[in-house]
């Protein structure tokens, strides 16, 4: 089976790795196919289209933006959009820019509280990087010896709920998946089994993102259990959403998540791939 990967971050966002390294270590593996899917930016793209050339695989343009169903942060991915397009930049600015504010004022709440941090420093420890949030915020911490790992920065003082948490504004689901559509791209519903949804909201929540213009869902996920990924599956054939999957690779920021396999031994095939591409009106390679 040929190998691909359709969810990786890079530099550009939360990932630990130049794109073009991403690319690299995707044709290394052998995968025939990696898409660069980083948090509402476009950033990273250039470069790594053209590490693909170089290195002979092909890229896929891809986008993973931050939105909201049901109260609920639901991610989509984005294929094959239009990337200069309006109307999908303003969405996805909107998105950085309430980020950034929220950054800042989790970072103000945390020196306030006598955390040796500031909107300067984080800045200055990820230089290049287009899109930071909590996860740069605690490796902050963790550099300054604050806390002993990211996971426990995510967990404890910038967790849901908890002290230095600040709530984030994100684009609803339909409003995305139709930007996306417009833009020409092809809406993929993320990871579905790590919303906080029972059985009843997470068909309620395909149900209205196909409505809305959806054309896929992830079936293949690093974390899916052989149960999960079954019922993903039929998630699919019951909305008609196109099968795609990923890795969901973010470099050293994730390190038990392997690029073209994920946890576990994760498998995507390319016909996957191809779906999308006959969705988008792209002719195969």
């Amino acid at each position: 089976m040929e190998r691909i990967d359709l969810h990786t971050h890079t530099l550009a966002s939360d990932g630990s790795d130049a794109p073009a390294d991403v690319v690299r270590k995707a044709a290394a593996l052998g995968l025939r196919a990696v898409a660069v899917t980083d948090h509402d930016t476009f950033a990273g793209l250039p470069e790594a289209r053209a590490a693909g050339q170089r290195c002979g695989i092909e890229v896929v343009p891809g986008v993973e933006l931050s939105t909201v169903w049901g109260g609920e942060e639901v991610h989509l991915l984005g294929y094959f959009m239009d990337t200069g397009n309006t109307a999908l930049r303003a969405l996805m600015t909107r998105a950085t820019d309430e980020r950034n504010a929220r950054n800042e004022t989790m970072v103000q709440r945390l020196h306030d509280a006598g955390y040796p941090i500031t909107i300067d420093d984080l800045h200055a420890a990820f230089p290049g990087q287009t899109v930071l949030g909590r996860p740069h915020i605690a490796a902050l911490l963790v550099q300054r010896g604050c806390i002993a790992s990211v996971s426990d920065g995510m967990r404890g003082l910038l967790g849901r709920g908890k002290e230095f948490y600040v709530p984030r504004y994100n684009v609803p689901l339909e409003d995305s998946i139709r930007a996306l559509r417009a833009a020409g791209g092809v809406p993929v519903v993320a990871h579905i089994f790590k919303y906080r949804f029972d059985d009843a909201q997470r068909a309620a929540m395909l149900a209205a993102a196909a409505d809305a213009g959806a054309l896929g869902v992830e079936v293949r996920y690093t974390t899916y259990t052989p149960e999960q990924a079954a019922a993903a599956q039929a998630l699919a054939a019951r909305f008609g959403l196109a099968p795609s999957g990923g890795s969901d690779y973010h470099g050293l920021r994730k390190p038990d998540i392997a690029l073209g396999s994920g946890r576990g031994g994760l498998r995507v095939p390319y016909a996957y791939l191809a779906g999308l591409k006959a969705l988008a009106g792209h002719e195969c390679v």
